[in-house]
């Protein structure tokens, strides 16, 4: 008899979708699990794909199918949904397995430091059963006054504009809004040196 599997069901979250690959001996009592009893989400989605050698089942979805929901933190945003296992009813009373529901979720996080000078994080999944983080990528650029362009110099006169555009690019994830809670000029890179001119702050 093959060992149970340590983690019987497991999610990875991507850019613009979630993968749930779940073990049918989903109990580790050894008995399998049917396909067609697992659903995913409140839509009640059905697997995409299984494997009969390696004994698991697998769900693909958009952030926003199958009936997920969204939860926005200071922090994060989180996305919500449940791997369902819904045997049918059976008259045969030997052996009875209940039904079962195991939420799942993941987390994007919504905040980022960034400068002028775009960042080049490194994508880090969190791995777990349950959850997973993928982050996303900020830039700040200053634009030139009809904001067509990127201005070439980043010397200012006293009373001037300054046309700052923030971004975040988004590739195949849903559109996103974008708030700075804070942002300093100063002479050098360092936002603790001095003198330092606060542009926006108290969180906007």
């Amino acid at each position: 008899q093959a060992a149970a599997p340590l983690h019987p069901v497991a999610v990875q979250c991507q850019e613009a979708q979630m993968v749930v690959t779940v073990h049918r001996d989903l109990f580790g009592t050894g008995r399998l699990v049917k396909a067609a009893d697992l659903t995913l989400g409140s839509a009640s989605c059905l697997p995409v794909a299984q494997s009969a050698a390696e004994g698991t089942v697998t769900f693909v979805a958009g952030l926003h199918e199958c009936g997920s929901s969204l939860q926005m933190t200071p922090d994060s945003l989180i996305y919500r949904t449940s791997l369902s296992y819904k045997p049918p009813p059976t008259n045969l009373m030997i052996v009875r397995t209940n039904a079962a529901v195991v939420p799942i979720e993941c987390h994007y996080p919504r905040k980022s430091n960034v400068s002028s000078d775009a960042i080049q994080p490194t994508w880090a999944p969190f791995y777990s059963t349950l959850a997973g983080e993928e982050k996303l990528m900020f830039s700040l650029r200053l634009m030139n006054g009809d904001w067509s362009s990127e201005r070439l110099s980043n010397g200012f006169q006293l009373g001037e504009n300054l046309h700052i555009q923030a971004d975040v690019a988004s590739g195949n994830h849903i559109p996103l809004r974008l708030f700075v809670d804070d942002c300093v000029a100063t002479l050098s890179p360092d936002r603790s040196s001095s003198p330092r001119y606060a542009l926006i702050d108290f969180s906007g």
